[in-house]
């Protein structure tokens, strides 16, 4: 998602943390990309965030990012080392170097290293249940792909994405005079982004749909109504400003254990959000929220539903954004309490 995917993080996200419970002096958390849910938990557990990233071609950028984990550990010696995975390549890489460093690892899994949806080569899925299997806890982001970890012989924690600090002053938008629906979107092969383009035209002009990401990740020509507009990439900055400015948030996935990122942006603003009828979906984001199967005609029926409840959906997202927030903090708390007890 580009709300997740950041080039940076804005001042006035960033926020000051005093956990009842943190991790020791000398954690270090790597990432071999940059994504919010990493920023905002490093920042919170109080662990060096270091990113390491490349724009070469892969044949060179992973040497690169292989020697430059390997040097960074060598200068920091973590007492306790936190990776995001994917890659799935720096999980299976700092699980070979466990015992060689004398770390204790935790793996935050994202859905693709746990169940994958785009992926299902066997090489791939043995990469996952070692890492799994070798991790001392795999943080995960809800109960449903902790199962899946633990059926596969390892150790798992759920803890959700942090709801983010969103603090955006919105302008309004060129054709304020419409409802606006923003459709959070990377093009990616979970999404239903055609289908939405479709409930958007069934819809008709009465509303305005802002369909985030990069078009050119399409893999065939879509026609688009005028009342369909595609933003592409965005700067962080504007994302947000473009969700503030949303009557309704739209996130979709047909991953069935997946808690969006649009979604958590949704509760963060006290947005109306639709999203995808799924169990995990329906459990955390339980207030505030349209659900739908993805077809058009439902998709575009939530849409108009939401639009029409948003007041009293947007009262449900602030009443839910506090409890999130409370229950967010008392497992983050029970996470790093795990820990120390891991290392000593």
């Amino acid at each position: 998602m580009i709300g997740a995917e950041l080039s940076r993080v804005a001042p006035e996200t960033v926020r000051a943390f005093a956990p009842a419970e943190r991790l020791p002096d000398g954690a270090v958390w790597i990432s071999w990309e940059r994504h919010r849910r990493t920023r905002e938990l490093s920042r919170s557990l109080h662990a060096e965030l270091v990113e390491l990233t490349s724009r070469s071609r892969w044949l060179v950028r992973y040497p690169i990012l292989l020697w430059q984990t390997v040097w960074r550990l060598a200068r920091r010696r973590p007492s306790v080392l936190l990776v995001q995975c994917p890659s799935v390549l720096l999980g299976v890489w700092v699980s070979l170097l466990k015992h060689a460093f004398g770390y204790r690892l935790v793996a935050d899994l994202h859905n693709e290293a746990v169940v994958p949806f785009n992926y299902s080569g066997r090489l791939y899925l043995a990469a996952l249940r070692f890492i799994h299997r070798t991790a001392d806890v795999s943080v995960v982001s809800n109960d449903a792909l902790k199962r899946v970890v633990e059926q596969h012989g390892g150790r798992a924690f759920a803890l959700p994405d942090r709801i983010p600090g969103l603090a955006v002053r919105p302008h309004a938008l060129e054709n304020a005079a419409r409802p606006a629906v923003v459709f959070v979107c990377t093009y990616a092969p979970d999404e239903p982004f055609l289908e939405v383009i479709d409930a958007a035209r069934l819809i008709g002009p009465s509303i305005d749909l802002y369909v985030t990401g990069n078009p050119r990740r399409m893999k065939r020509a879509v026609a688009v109504p005028s009342h369909v507009h595609l933003t592409g990439f965005l700067s962080e900055s504007a994302y947000e400003q473009l969700l503030a400015r949303a009557d309704v948030i739209v996130d979709l996935t047909m991953m069935d254990d997946c808690l969006v990122c649009g979604a958590y942006e949704a509760v963060a603003l006290a947005k109306p959000l639709v999203t995808s009828d799924t169990p995990a979906l329906r459990q955390y984001f339980r207030n505030g929220t349209i659900y739908s199967a993805h077809d058009p005609v439902l998709h575009a029926a939530a849409i108009t539903r939401a639009l029409g409840m948003r007041r009293q959906l947007a009262g449900e997202m602030a009443a839910l954004r506090r409890d999130l927030r409370a229950e967010w903090t008392t497992r983050r708390d029970a996470l790093c309490a795990l820990l120390k007890q891991e290392v000593h």
